[in-house]
């Protein structure tokens, strides 16, 4: 019985409920209205960019200012009157001199091979000796070789001392041409060795 009366009122209070819900219609076509024309559509323009570019300012380094150089000046030496040089003779050398008594031992021995080779050495010791030319050039002429003979006399004659020593390699020159054929140039030596010897030797 109870049931049926619960039944009975839950019944009765859904159809009051609906009774009491607003009534909805859904829209006529007829009743809305529309726009005549449809609105135009604007593009709008973006703004143009600005691109600032950054300024980049270089410092321009100054010239330094040159230093001016001071160049001392140095005093002028005093001109020295230089000693007059002296010719490497080289004639008293003990050396040379024991060559030269060697090379006279070897011509008297008939032995002018033996001589030349003692007067080569005396030579290369005493590169400026007019006596060593003088006696090398009387070898050349033993060994016949006037050629040479006649190019040490000449060698020599730029170291003589003297007049008399000038005259003695000059005469050497005269005989080496002579054997040469050379008789014009002998001549001529002849009497460049006549004036030496009238001259003599002065002091």
């Amino acid at each position: 019985m109870r049931i049926v009366v619960m039944m009975a009122m839950t019944t009765t209070l859904l159809l009051s409920g609906c009774q009491n819900l607003p009534s909805y219609s859904w829209p006529n076509s007829q009743t809305m209205t529309y726009p005549k024309t449809p609105p135009k559509l604007v593009a709008v323009k973006p703004a143009p960019q600005v691109i600032i570019e950054p300024v980049i300012t270089r410092e321009i380094p100054s010239e330094p200012t040159p230093t001016p150089v001071l160049t001392p000046v140095k005093p002028t030496p005093p001109v020295v009157a230089q000693p007059a040089r002296q010719l490497a003779d080289g004639r008293d050398m003990p050396a040379v001199q024991n060559l030269l008594a060697s090379a006279q031992y070897s011509l008297q021995q008939g032995k002018p091979e033996d001589a030349a080779s003692s007067l080569e050495r005396a030579q290369r010791l005493a590169p400026q000796s007019a006596a060593v030319y003088q006696k090398l050039a009387e070898v050349r002429l033993q060994q016949n070789r006037p050629v040479e003979a006649e190019q040490l006399a000449r060698k020599g004659v730029a170291y003589a001392h003297n007049n008399s020593q000038q005259a003695a390699l000059w005469r050497l020159v005269a005989i080496a041409a002579d054997r040469q054929g050379k008789k014009e140039v002998a001549d001529k030596v002849r009497e460049k060795v006549m004036l030496l010897e009238a001259a003599g030797d002065r002091g």
